[in-house]
């Protein structure tokens, strides 16, 4: 119950900022986990764009096995409710490493008291700014960890990741669309 009243005062800020829509399209990303259809499970959502979800897979023969069950996958999420229409497979590039399963993540805090200033001057119930503060330092202190624990800032995006590449997985999928 107190989930869907946090969801109630969450979609009405989204609606008053015009991105309720983009926020719910980019759900199966965060939902994949647990919602991604049994075929596609080896695969890593990256994000949604125009209806199409962007997926990287460890081999080009997994991109291929999907690519012949498009279909009954993107069938499968629209039954979920999701609203995708297509998919799109990038191979992993090999440089990327795989995220270290433990990172010591300390909220400190001056975690606290940047992500209270960072959402200064937004009007926000009580009850959601403080579960702001709580994901922003959260954020800000598990970025500080994976640098610590030998990840990298993208030089495209500025976002960490692990891998001896300089940009990371989305910046590179969307490179390589770019590349024709």
């Amino acid at each position: 119950m107190a989930e869907e009243g946090l969801w109630k005062t969450l979609e009405s800020l989204l609606r008053r900022y015009g991105i309720v829509d983009k926020f719910r399209e980019q759900l199966v990303v965060v939902e994949w986990d647990t919602e991604a259809p049994p075929l596609a499970h080896k695969a890593c959502p990256l994000y949604v764009k125009d209806k199409t979800l962007y997926l990287s897979v460890p081999s080009h023969a997994l991109a291929q096995e999907l690519h012949l069950q498009k279909e009954k996958i993107v069938r499968e999420l629209q039954e979920k409710g999701y609203d995708i229409c297509d998919l799109k497979f990038s191979v992993r590039p090999p440089e990327l490493a795989s995220v270290p399963h433990l990172l010591e993540i300390a909220i400190t805090p001056e975690d606290e008291v940047w992500a209270r200033n960072a959402l200064e001057g937004q009007e926000l119930p009580p009850r959601l700014r403080d579960r702001m503060v709580s994901l922003l330092a959260a954020t800000r202190a598990r970025e500080r960890a994976m640098l610590a624990a030998g990840a990298r800032k993208c030089r495209s995006c500025g976002a960490a990741f692990f891998g001896d590449s300089d940009v990371c997985p989305v910046c590179y999928v969307e490179q390589m669309e770019a590349t024709p």
